[in-house]
């Protein structure tokens, strides 16, 4: 049974159902406890349609086919420099390309793009028994499998490629694989994207995307949706798109990497939302240098960017004295301040700290009220059913307050719990008061 801390009114409560609520603050306020991305791509090699979990370079291998610095995976690795976990999704199908091995026998690459095309079949006799035929297929001139069978028919599929057919095999040097083509992508495959991430659980979701107004007001409105209406407290990342909103991040300029590659703004949005996911409660990505990058693909002066910052823009800067390129502010797109939404709203740290109250205290929640149902118990609607809300809201908030994420809080006071009117829930109304990060500093130089 785990330890916990008893109140007033809680003795008869299991000690263990607080620990929980003291972990999940801690893996808000650790590095690398958040960190789950989605983002759709464009992709030569790949299942369509569907989300795929990245978590390592591994991963990439077993379930892309390909290695992560294949240049097809440009925007991945930037999604994954600074994110735990990518949710890739492949909006284009593609068409397959295909080989003949003979007569109404084929190769068909199990996957639409034009990686296909680098696929290669071999058909040799077997060194130990003439009459098999051993089928290698190859992947930029690499083994990825092998077969040794009689006829065509005994052939399986493997992860490259489907045969199909029947009969005799014919020796062949090399059958390349061709007419592999990665398709054209629509709006319509980008909101099948936004359908299918509805029922996926991230953190920031993140749209490449750039000169379609019409799909970027569909994201923006998803994120209101989810965000708002929903209450699931997550982030979009769009290019040149003022949103007006503290759950969306717009990016208006980009960079430029160490091979020379141009990242435009809606490229690099893979990175921002990447690193967005990536950061925990304590960090903001002010200053946060932009790993491989030595130019902005548009540089500001001083008026520019101050123009720019107000109007909601996330930029990227240029140091020429380190030749080094870094976040001029982690901000969102939230201008329109007013007395209650103030200019600490705009700021993606405080917007960080508020989301992860607001998700991981509805998920404990959930899953103390699941804990007790297989109990045969509920927590009740009266000063108890209060009293157990109320001192584990507590005692995670004073987990953030001791872990430096919020500050100021008073448990006798921030905390306000009610019987709904109906009488089968709870109002619950927290007062939070994040700790920002500091961002200016003022360097008097006296001279004696």
């Amino acid at each position: 049974m785990n330890g916990g801390t008893f109140t007033p009114g809680q003795e008869k409560e299991r000690a263990g159902i607080y620990f929980r609520f003291t972990s999940a603050a801690q893996k808000r306020i650790s590095v690398g406890e958040r960190g789950t991305v989605a983002i759709p791509l464009e992709l030569s090699w790949g299942e369509s349609k569907k989300f795929i979990e990245i978590n390592d370079e591994d991963d990439v291998k077993k379930k892309l086919g390909l290695d992560i610095k294949d240049p097809s995976l440009l925007l991945l690795r930037e999604v994954k420099k600074k994110s735990k976990t990518v949710k890739l999704y492949k909006v284009n199908d593609g068409t397959p390309a295909k080989a003949s091995l003979g007569d109404d026998i084929t190769a068909t690459a199990i996957c639409g793009g034009t990686k296909g095309n680098d696929l290669l079949i071999r058909i040799s006799s077997n060194v130990l028994d003439e009459t098999k035929k051993d089928v290698t297929t190859y992947l930029f001139n690499q083994v990825v499998d092998k077969q040794t069978v009689s006829k065509a028919e005994d052939l399986n599929k493997n992860a490259f490629v489907i045969f199909e057919g029947k009969g005799e095999l014919t020796n062949h040097a090399g059958l390349k694989l061709s007419g592999g083509d990665d398709g054209k992508v629509t709006n319509l495959d980008y909101t099948d994207f936004l359908a299918a991430a509805e029922k996926e659980y991230f953190d920031v979701i993140g749209l490449p995307v750039d000169g379609e107004e019409q799909l970027k007001t569909a994201f923006v409105s998803f994120i209101k949706r989810i965000r708002d209406q929903q209450g699931i407290k997550v982030v979009g990342v769009l290019p040149n798109y003022a949103a007006d909103h503290e759950g969306v991040i717009n990016v208006t300029n980009g960079v430029v990497l160490e091979d020379g590659h141009v990242l435009e703004p809606a490229e690099a949005v893979a990175w921002v939302a990447g690193a967005s996911a990536g950061a925990s409660m304590n960090q903001s990505l002010t200053f946060v240098q932009y790993e491989g990058a030595i130019d902005v693909s548009e540089r500001l002066d001083n008026d520019e960017i101050i123009d720019r910052l107000n109007k909601g823009e996330f930029l990227f800067t240029f140091d020429p004295r380190d030749k080094t390129v870094s976040v001029e502010k982690d901000i969102n797109s939230f201008v329109s301040f007013t007395s209650e939404k103030f200019k600490k709203f705009s700021k993606n740290k405080i917007i960080r700290i508020l989301d992860a109250i607001n998700n991981d205290l509805t998920r404990e929640l959930k899953e103390e009220i699941k804990d007790r149902k297989e109990r045969g118990i509920d927590i009740p609607v009266n000063d108890d059913g209060i009293q157990i809300i109320n001192t584990l809201s507590a005692i995670y908030l004073k987990e953030l307050q001791s872990g430096g994420a919020i500050k100021n809080f008073d448990a006798e006071n921030d905390i306000l719990i009610e019987v709904t009117d109906d009488d089968d829930g709870f109002n619950i109304k927290l007062y939070a008061q994040p700790v920002d990060a500091g961002e200016k500093y003022y360097v008097g130089v006296e001279v004696r």
